[in-house]
């Protein structure tokens, strides 16, 4: 089966955008050196502990048996508290492993992208006036 045709140019774009976003999640150099991040984060004076790992997914949840006598709300309170600060942890640690080298050649390759888009559309647009002129014209012609 064939794909539609696609004259904007635009799911090239969206492909290459996709393409740049995944080449920056990519850990760089050999696996083994590098440890992918983990994020934790506690609750409750350290009765409710969370680990989180990439791609931002719960790791570990420990509760200790004492939190069982507060109320459903207040346990999913200190719940999401711990795993909130799990999760900014995470955030933190994996823009720190990336590095400001690795973000600023992802802006450098969202920009060429961005700049690739703009031409796409400046052109999209031209031949959509074009067309529109054409029309105009044959039915000046009747």
């Amino acid at each position: 089966m064939t794909s539609p045709i696609d004259p904007s140019g635009l799911s090239g774009t969206l492909a290459d955008v996709v393409a740049a976003l995944v080449r920056a999640q990519a850990p760089s150099g050999d696996q083994d050196e590098q440890e992918p991040p983990i994020g934790t984060g506690e609750a409750a004076d350290g009765r409710v502990r969370v680990r989180a790992a990439l791609p931002g997914r719960i790791e570990n949840l420990e509760l200790e048996p004492s939190l069982l006598r507060l109320s459903g709300e207040e346990l999913a309170r200190e719940i999401e508290s711990a795993v909130n600060a799990a999760l900014a942890d995470l955030q933190g640690r994996a823009v720190a492993a990336a590095g400001p080298a690795a973000l600023g050649a992802l802006t450098n390759q969202l920009k060429d992208i961005q700049f690739d888009a703009e031409r796409q559309f400046a052109k999209l647009t031209a031949s959509l006036v074009e067309a529109q002129e054409q029309l105009t014209r044959r039915a000046g012609d009747r």
